[in-house]
């Protein structure tokens, strides 16, 4: 089957760009350049900032391009139909059906025996936990129920209560908003972040309203061309907080950590190493001074994750071999029991990391498969998994990567 990056080869033509005039602008063949929209090969890092610039587009809109692969787009076809676009290829989208429905539903819902502040509260946790163990299907199905007994309790509750009632709201949308992100719904995590945000407000609580907005990121990089508004969204939520101080206060400390994270792994996916060592830095000390792996507010905030996060932002900034070699280092044994599907998330930045750095898929596979593992679901319904999932289904060498197809199967990704 002939495969071709259809974005990519869409985007030279809109610029006005032939294949040759575009090869003479990079300083290569124009045989590299039909490689490279044929699928056949990936840009090697040090080509990436030069074809992003002569598109004008971001590394990470490139990135996106590179994936457009059109066996990707035609496996799912077979299944639903889409032949355009291999990230809503990736994305699960009909494990969020109820709470779709339930943030599109405006009128009251019917009547049922109101939960104190403890049940809700421990209704809250278990969505989290589960989120944390990677287990989106059971969280996306608790969704609308513990939303719907936080929006009660909230609309009920009055005087030293309402604070509370408000904190559980906004730590209900926050689940909602991370399993959105997590399978690749970009506008339920950003509205659900929304949400959260103003219950937060409502709470005074403010380090809930800096995961809030944590989340609103993560919602805005799922969505294309509004990776600046994410960028503008954590730089000035992180002011705030360190006009504000958080020091003292663990719960803060923890989401400014976050905060600073995410600028990082950013950071590196726009071709800025330099800064995202500083925030990489400076989360080391943030880490530091919390004093351990903690999972404050449902962070998992502590220096074992600022190693993770380490390894992410050397594969968005195209940087295998120092993804790969971080990786060797890192002990995920430090971190809370609870956070499995961080341990499991180590292995598809590693198996990303291994796809750049050869031909070799089978390393790529190996990690996928080890990721599996530990918790399927942050193959089987994780996007960034998945969309890997059909990169590798697209380069498909069948004697050098024989788990790869029942590994795809389990996934969904094949019929």
């Amino acid at each position: 089957m002939a495969l071709k990056r259809h974005r990519l080869c869409q985007r030279r033509k809109a610029l006005g760009y032939s294949q040759e005039r575009l090869a003479e602008a990079l300083g290569v063949e124009r045989s590299t350049v039909v490689r490279w929209e044929s699928a056949e090969t990936d840009p090697q890092p040090w080509h990436r900032t030069r074809i992003a610039s002569a598109l004008g587009v971001t590394l990470e809109q490139l990135d996106d391009m590179l994936i457009d692969v059109s066996v990707a787009a035609h496996r799912r076809q077979a299944m639903e139909g889409d032949t355009r676009n291999p990230v809503s290829a990736a994305a699960r989208p009909e494990l969020l059906s109820g709470l779709r429905t339930f943030l599109t539903s405006y009128l009251a819902a019917p009547a049922r025996p109101a939960q104190s502040p403890v049940e809700v509260r421990r209704s809250v946790g278990r969505v989290h936990n589960l989120y944390q163990r990677a287990s989106y299907t059971s969280a996306a199905r608790l969704l609308p129920d513990v939303l719907s007994q936080a929006t009660e309790l909230s609309s009920r509750s009055t005087g030293l209560h309402r604070s509370t009632a408000f904190r559980l709201l906004a730590a209900a949308y926050i689940a909602a908003s991370k399993v959105a992100a997590k399978v690749g719904d970009g506008d339920t995590a950003l509205l659900t972040a929304d949400r959260a945000s103003t219950a937060a407000r409502l709470a005074d609580d403010q380090a809930l309203a800096a995961v809030a907005a944590y989340q609103a990121a993560c919602g805005l990089l799922r969505l294309p061309g509004r990776a600046s508004e994410a960028e503008q969204v954590i730089r000035s939520s992180l002011e705030r907080l360190t006009s504000t101080g958080s020091a003292g206060d663990p719960d803060l400390l923890s989401a400014r950590g976050a905060l600073v994270l995410l600028a990082a792994v950013m950071a590196a996916g726009q071709g800025n190493p330099k800064e995202a060592a500083q925030f990489l830095a400076q989360a080391e000390r943030l880490a530091s001074t919390l004093g351990g792996d903690r999972n404050r507010i449902w962070t998992g905030f502590g220096p074992t994750n600022v190693i993770i996060h380490a390894v992410s932002a050397a594969v968005r900034a195209g940087n295998a071999y120092q993804a790969l070699e971080i990786g060797t280092r890192l002990d995920t044994s430090r971190l809370p029991p609870v956070l499995v599907g961080r341990r499991a998330q180590v292995h598809v930045d590693l198996a990303a990391a291994a796809m750049m750095s050869a031909s070799d898929r089978s390393v790529s596979v190996l990690h996928l498969l080890e990721a599996e593992r530990v918790a399927a679901e942050v193959v089987h319904a994780n996007i960034q998994a998945r969309t890997l999932l059909l990169d590798l289904l697209a380069k498909e060498r069948r004697m050098a990567t024989p788990g790869l197809r029942p590994l795809a199967e389990r996934a969904g990704l094949l019929v």
